[in-house]
This record gives structure tokens, sequence and C-alpha cells, in this order.
């Protein structure tokens, strides 16, 4: 869509730029340039005569939920919130400060606002969700560096802490550990039993708020599909936020969680590059997390797992980690599927895919009988 007329917003954390800019007969010309707070007074005040026809334009960062809401809801103006990461005149120019970037972006929405590579804001319930979910990561965070400082600290004086999941490390017997190491660490150990306690809390207030609307249903849907637990499913239906038309089909999630390959191609010339990585990286990370339990050698046959299978069974040290990668983009479109398609029955194994793994079994176990030299019986 076209505007004769645009308003630019460079936001800083104290004070904003702002430059209306139109365009004449071809030609853009700044109308007005201003300096307000960073605030809803601020904004109000200077939007409040404004012809509410001219878009609104500002970049994705702390203050862009609650600008959108105020401009968009309360004040009534089109607003696009530009994803930065998208635009290099701006976050590549040789002349960058506020002024020039408030102009720059509406400049770009004169020509043309897909140039903004506009970014959908997620309604405030599934907001709240991510909190919890990044909290929740940042707790973790803090417990595996001190768990790894600790046991950085018995190495260092000869003595090798026992293996344990995290959740256990302080429950463990420290009577054996050396004097010293227990004055050092015992406050430390204080701190991780506050730590697990918090990061309880934070998995029980996503449970909760998983069983409300507009969660439940969504995530009791996503959880038939073997490996999604109490995190993944709730953080994913956050994610993707209640908005599933922007996807034409279900795989369209993969390049929005990042999981495909960049493209550098010009000519003969094709470049093989690795992942964008863009979108939710606590959400990418879960998925991968998913993936490995899903390709454990004692779970269940899924399709899913089968097609991690095969891409372990060609082999090579990168094998493993290609298939959990691949698996984790699986699993973001099948759950992306089932949402999409509420009344779909999901099939975890499909008579295929379980004729499969028995041929892929039977193979690689001629695979291990020759490599330790005994005779095939098959």
């Amino acid at each position: 869509m076209e505007h004769n007329t645009t308003i630019g917003i460079d936001v800083s954390d104290k004070t904003s730029k702002i430059c209306m800019m139109t365009k004449i007969n071809g030609e853009r010309r700044i109308i007005d340039e201003a300096t307000v707070k960073t605030s809803r007074e601020g904004f109000s005040k200077y939007l409040a005569d404004k012809d509410h026809s001219i878009p609104v334009v500002f970049e994705t960062g702390t203050h862009c939920r609650w600008m959108r809401d105020l401009i968009a809801r309360d004040l009534h103006f089109k607003v696009y919130v530009a994803n930065p990461a998208k635009l290099p005149t701006i976050t590549q120019s040789n002349t960058k400060n506020d002024r020039n970037d408030a102009r720059e972006l509406a400049r770009i929405a004169l020509a043309d606002p897909e140039m903004l590579h506009p970014v959908h804001l997620r309604e405030e319930d599934y907001q709240t969700m991510i909190r919890y979910a990044k909290a929740r990561d940042a707790a973790m965070g803090v417990r595996t560096k001190l768990t790894n400082m600790i046991r950085g600290f018995g190495k260092s004086m000869g003595f090798r802490i026992e293996s344990c999941t995290p959740e256990k490390f302080v429950d463990l017997d420290r009577s054996e550990w050396p004097s010293e190491l227990r004055n050092v660490v015992l406050p430390l150990v204080k701190v991780l039993k506050e730590t697990n306690a918090v990061i309880k809390k934070y998995e029980k207030m996503i449970r909760n708020l998983a069983r409300k609307s507009p969660f439940k249903e969504k995530v009791e849907r996503v959880q038939e599909i073997y490996g999604v637990g109490d995190i993944i499913g709730p953080v994913f239906v956050a994610v993707i936020g209640g908005d599933l038309s922007r996807f034409r089909v279900a795989r369209d999630i993969g390049p929005v969680l990042g999981f495909t390959p960049k493209q550098d191609q010009s000519g003969t010339i094709d470049k093989q590059l690795h992942e964008t990585k863009a979108g939710d990286k606590l959400m990418r990370r879960l998925l991968v997390e998913g993936a490995n339990v899903i390709m454990k050698e004692n779970a269940r046959d899924t399709d899913l797992k089968l097609k991690g299978y095969r891409i372990c069974m060609r082999g090579g040290k990168i094998t493993k980690a290609k298939a959990k990668i691949a698996v984790a983009r699986a699993l973001a479109v099948t759950m992306t599927a089932l949402l999409m398609k509420p009344d779909m029955k999901y099939v975890p194994l499909s008579e295929r895919a379980e004729r499969e793994f028995a041929w892929l079994r039977e193979e690689e176990a001629r695979r291990q009988q020759a490599k330790a030299g005994k005779p095939n019986m098959a």
C-alpha cells in the first residue's frame, strides 16, 4: 500500500527523534521534525493533531510493544513495526544517527512499506508466556554456571564430583568432599537450592498459564506429539502467537525460526551456507532439546525419529548434529500443521515408517557384524 505522507520514529531510551515526510509530484519533502520524550505522554502530545490516516513507523526494540498499543489502539494510527535486521540502509549507514534513522524510516515507508519487513508482535497473553520461559531460562543459566564452577573448583583440588542431573546436584553427599572445597562452595550450594526453587516456580507458572485460554486447546493439540512436554508446547504456541494466517503452509515456520540455510547465489555460483538462525533463540534451543528426546535410543518409534535415524545412518562426524537440527525443524513443522488443521488425526508412526525402521535396523545390524568380522547369519 502506498502512502503520500509517513511519520518515522527513531526510538531511544529517553528521547525519540520524529520525522514527518510527504511526497509531492514524486519528490520527498520533510514537513516536520521533532524530539519528544519516549513516553506515552510524549508521543500522545505530538500525534494529537496529526491526521490518523498517516502511518507511523518505528523499529522493534524494548519500547515497541507499548508503543504499538498506544499508537495503533489508543490513538488509532496505522503502525508499521520495522525489522532492523532487514534494513542495512539504517544499520550499516556511514552517517548513522537518530535524526537520519527517523528520516530513513519515513522514506522507506513512502516508497514501499513491505521494504520495512514489518514484524508481527504477539498479544500480551502470549508475551507473558515468553517472559516466563525466558526468566526460567535465565535461572537455568545461573544454575549451570554455578554447577560448572563448583566442579571446576573440585578438579583444581584433585577431586572429581560425581555426575548427576543439574536438579540433583544440591542433594549430593558432600561428606567426602575435601574440607577446603566445602568451605568455598557451601554458600554457592545455598544459592543453587534457591535457584532450583525459582526454576520450579516458573515451570509451575508456565503450566498454570498453559491451562487457560488462549493456550489450553492449542497446547493439548501439540502435546499429542511425543517429545513435546510442559515447556516446549506452551512456548511454541506463544512464539507463533495466535495468528496462523501468516503461514501459507506448515513448512513456512522453518524460515521464521531460522531453520533454513542462508542464500548467496549469483549466476552459476550458489554457496552452501549455514542456517539463518533468525527468530526466537530460546524456541530453537527448546526444539533441539525436543529432538534429543525424540532421537533417544529407548524413545518410541515415530516418523520424526525416523527422519533423524535416516541421517545418522549415513555415518560421519556431524551427522548426529545434522539429524537433531532436521528433527527439530520437522517437529516445528508438525506442530504448526496440527494447529492449522485441528480436526486432522495425528498418526505418530505410519505403517511405511514402521517397515523402514525394521529395514534400517537390519542394515545397521549387518553393518555392525561386518565391522566386527562376524559372519552374516541373515
